[in-house]
């Protein structure tokens, strides 16, 4: 009888890994992958140079001549917080396609230059606020060091 039992319970297991894995594969087909590219990096902007000073600024390189982002960075400052994202539109993914900012009418929004898409610099996480994007802007990680340096880093 025991034996018997063995081979039920072994069934059972069976049965629930391959629900498991079944479940597991499906879901993930409807997942939007994050497929942005990547580019390992840290960049070092000292707020106390004129072009970085002010609430928005994009950089391709930092002051010490090394490449940031993909497509380089915009960077808004919301009152001593620092929100970093990448100028490649997560739409176009190409580095001919980047968002611009119109510092002097609304530094808050990005537009791309190809698809017409809107994001939104003055939160953490670029979100989209007009398509046809669905995807926010890639955010990098911002901090101030003690000597006022801004440095910005890819995280990976």
């Amino acid at each position: 009888m025991s034996k018997l039992l063995f081979q039920r319970v072994r069934a059972f297991r069976l049965k629930a890994i391959i629900f498991t894995a079944l479940f597991v594969f499906s879901s993930c087909g409807d997942a939007e992958r994050d497929d942005f590219p990547r580019r390992n990096f840290t960049g070092f902007f000292d707020l106390r140079f004129s072009e970085y000073s002010q609430n928005v600024f994009t950089a391709f390189r930092d002051m010490d001549g090394n490449m940031v982002g993909v497509n380089g960075i915009v960077v808004y400052n919301s009152g001593g917080t620092y929100f970093a994202f990448d100028l490649m539109c997560p739409h176009e993914k190409s580095s001919g396609c980047s968002v611009t900012v119109d510092v002097e009418n609304d530094p808050s929004i990005a537009v791309c230059e190809c698809c017409g898409s809107r994001f939104l610099l003055a939160s953490p996480l670029g979100e989209v606020i007009e398509g046809p994007a669905k995807q926010n802007l890639h955010v990098y990680d911002a901090e101030v060091n003690v000597n006022n340096i801004l440095v910005v880093f890819s995280g990976y």
